[in-house]
């Protein structure tokens, strides 16, 4: 049995001194994702040695006040001891300021620089955006004017920033966000996230196919029939309704999480694993999806909506009932016009308030051309993201006895069977790469604008609004209308 040790990890020590400027540090993403994550690297000692974390927040906190507010509005952190909570404060700093006001950003200079002068240490400056994307702008922009992105030149201390998702809500406005954040920074000072990417599971899809040569020979259009890609959520839109309201599901999902793992799917092999040669791919198989018609989107799409979301949205909102046709799920057919690719249908559905929470991308192989046994069925590989991260190959067997009679049974490798031991998390890992200057795992200016030029193709097509919002009944499989859809082309989708 394979022991996992984050302690093992290569890193953080060795790194230059870092002050890490948390914005947004009293949302729901700090205190269930980001401190909950630096709290657990402080615990193994995956930070820089020489590291301050600064909280920037509008409300009046001290250091301690601050991490006991984010203790108790958490839903990750059930309890912590008061010697890792000592340690961890002595990182700690809380600034209240507003981004709306200039001066507060020239008092919050003044506190980094602070940090620098008694011992004379220079600090990596790295900037978390942990807010609304509407705030990117104005953060930026006065980050600028009140000297915080000079960093130590003289030992050579680097400026990054790292932003959240939605990055931007269609082309045009992701094309500006990036024009005005490529004004202030160079490509390799921006880290935009996706904590998908992050996960084992994900990192793990490059490796089962490239590092076996089982699967890359097979990994075409001769020997694969279809693909599927389902992100199944049991809540609904709960806290993020009114953001919810705005976007809707394909918004929400498909330009990220979704064609992130695509990507990965369907990438070649690139010349070696640095960041802009990975990017590179990635970027290749987004420009490759094909755009979405007017006739072609009534064919390729459902969308649905769960019963009982106009009155959530309503009393979110403070409004009265009425007409809304935000969807809450929805199922796409594409293709990818690559060779490698040519006539294999990719299946992407998401949906909110389901039967079950699974993550999973499923290749289906085609079935054997001749098969000397009755009951041949193709074979699944399974990547499961969540909940149980896991690689799963259904295979044909034979049934014990007289006869021959065949089985699908299926080769599990399941990452809490075989490492036993605590397995980093998506925030801890993509954290402690944005510390180190590891772009690997974020996404380039040019892939986000690639992705928002499909949705676009799908959201701004003249028959997006008129396609039917079908409702179904929260805790059940979705509307029924996505599996009809599906078996009009002889497919079921598939879950373990």
């Amino acid at each position: 049995m394979l022991k996992f040790n984050p302690h093992s990890e290569p890193v953080s020590q060795s790194l230059p001194p870092t002050i890490l400027t948390i914005f947004g540090a009293t949302g729901d993403l700090s205190a269930d994702y980001l401190i909950p994550a630096l709290l657990h690297m402080d615990e193994h000692k995956l930070l820089p040695k020489i590291f301050k974390l600064v909280c920037v927040g509008r409300r009046e906190f001290t250091a301690k006040s601050y991490l006991d507010f984010i203790l108790k509005k958490s839903h990750v952190i059930k309890k912590i001891s008061p010697a890792k909570k000592a340690r961890f404060l002595k990182h700690l700093i809380y600034y209240a300021g507003d981004f709306e006001h200039v001066e507060h950003f020239t008092e919050l200079a003044k506190v980094l620089a602070d940090q620098e002068k008694p011992k004379h240490v220079c600090y990596n400056r790295l900037f978390y955006f942990a807010t609304s994307p509407q705030q990117f702008a104005a953060i930026t922009q006065i980050l600028k004017s009140a000297g915080l992105l000079n960093a130590c030149v003289a030992h050579e201390r680097k400026t990054r920033i790292l932003v959240e998702k939605p990055f931007g809500f269609n082309l045009k406005s992701a094309q500006s966000l990036n024009g005005l954040l490529l004004k202030y920074f160079t490509e390799d000072q921006i880290y935009r996230i996706d904590h998908y990417v992050g996960k084992e599971t994900i990192q793990n899809l490059m490796v089962v196919r490239f590092a076996n040569s089982l699967f890359e020979p097979l990994w075409n259009n001769r020997f694969i029939d279809h693909v599927e890609i389902s992100v199944l959520e049991k809540d609904g839109a709960g806290g993020r309704i009114n953001f919810y309201n705005q976007t809707g599901a394909i918004k929400d999902f498909l330009q990220n999480h979704i064609l992130q793992m695509l990507a990965l799917i369907a990438m070649e092999e690139p010349y070696n694993l640095t960041a802009e040669m990975i990017r590179d791919e990635k970027l290749r198989v987004l420009e490759a999806l094909e755009p979405v018609t007017k006739e072609k989107l009534l064919l390729r799409m459902v969308k649905g909506q769960y019963k009982g979301y106009v009155k959530e949205a309503a009393s979110a909102s403070l409004g009265t009932s009425g007409p809304n046709n935000t969807e809450t799920f929805f199922a796409l057919k594409t293709y990818l016009n690559l060779p490698r690719w040519s006539g294999v249908p990719f299946y992407l559905r998401t949906g909110k308030k389901l039967n079950k929470k699974l993550t999973q991308i499923s290749i289906h192989f085609r079935e054997p051309v001749r098969c000397l046994f009755v009951g041949c069925s193709a074979n699944v590989l399974t990547f499961q993201i969540q909940p149980d991260e896991s690689v799963h190959l259904q295979i044909n067997n034979k049934i014990p006895g007289f006869g021959i009679k065949l089985h699908q049974g299926d080769l599990e490798f399941g990452y809490g069977k075989v490492f036993k031991g605590e397995i980093p998390g998506a925030y801890e890992r993509l954290l402690l790469d944005f510390m180190e200057g590891d772009q690997r795992l974020f996404i380039r200016s040019d892939e986000i604008e690639a992705a928002w030029k499909f949705v676009d193709s799908i959201t701004e097509n003249p028959e997006f609004n008129k396609l039917p919002l079908h409702q179904y009944i929260p805790g059940k499989n979705g509307p029924k209308e996505a599996d009809e859809w599906i078996k009009k082309d002889m497919k079921e989708w598939w879950t373990r």
